[in-house]
């Protein structure tokens, strides 16, 4: 997925969003949540490959003093990812081989507690180096990261937005998934996938989606769909203590920012 319909993003306004890599070419997005730890998607990952990312930089392939590159060492993909009918439990963390530094460019984004569920119509943000255009080719990707403002579509409504565009009646869009959508054509799109849809709740940066899949970019009623954060967050914190506790050098793993408005909650 990419950014459609977006604008270029200020240095330091995004300093979680990272770039993976495959032989320094970017593949996907994805979020700095700690130290050493970077969220994407599950289907952003292609076997055994050598991962890098980048961060710290909104220029992609520019050689940047504010950019590191850090090997990933490991990556754990969650066991029920699938691709079949529709994509499901699409989320991944990759283990970077060394600590970055935190400064006014590299930051992590917070992480939402498990249960909480972004209201519909909230106004959010998607980042990435994805297309411009629907049918531009990949090399006319930007070298600037994109931003786009969307609103908040919660599962069930996309859902059905969905089956009625597609004409399908098996639910496509699922629980573990939650939509954003701009009337004016903005949205994420091939390039995109694993970066971060972000919320800002009394002046803290939660991230509450990961950019998953969608049918087009930008199209008229077709919702992008993420990953919604919160459902998994157990699961992050799980795969995370298991990996710090299976190195013989062992490190601690960071506490995630968890601060968020009870007034923002909605009842599960």
């Amino acid at each position: 997925m990419r950014v459609v319909g977006g604008r270029p993003a200020a240095q330091k306004k995004w300093p979680w969003q990272v770039s993976l890599r495959i032989n320094d070419e970017h593949v996907c997005g994805g979020s700095l949540i700690a130290d050493r730890w970077v969220l994407t998607a599950a289907h952003c990952i292609f076997g055994y490959e050598e991962y890098m990312v980048k961060i710290g930089d909104i220029r992609l392939n520019q050689a940047s003093t504010l950019a590191i590159e850090v090997p990933v060492r490991d990556i754990v993909i969650h066991r029920d990812f699938s691709t079949f009918r529709t994509i499901e439990n699409d989320i991944a963390l990759a283990l970077l081989e060394v600590p970055v530094n935190f400064s006014p460019y590299i930051q992590p984004v917070c992480i939402p507690e498990s249960g909480f569920m972004v209201q519909a119509g909230t106004e959010c943000w998607v980042t990435g180096w994805g297309k411009l255009k629907e049918k531009d080719p990949k090399e006319a990707a930007p070298d600037v990261l994109q931003e786009a403002e969307l609103s908040i579509i919660r599962h069930e409504k996309c859902n059905e937005l969905y089956k009625k565009k597609i004409s399908v009646s098996t639910n496509v869009v699922k629980e573990g998934n939650v939509c954003g959508y701009n009337a004016l054509g903005k949205d994420s799109c091939q390039g995109d996938s694993g970066g971060p849809l972000v919320c800002e709740f009394n002046k803290t940066w939660v991230q509450v989606g990961i950019v998953s899949w969608g049918i087009g970019c930008g199209r008229k009623e077709l919702p992008g769909v993420y990953t919604e954060v919160s459902v998994y967050k157990l699961w992050l914190i799980d795969h995370m203590s298991q990996s710090a506790s299976g190195h013989s050098a062992g490190f601690p793993v960071p506490p995630l920012c968890l601060v968020l408005p009870l007034g923002l909650l909605v009842t599960l």
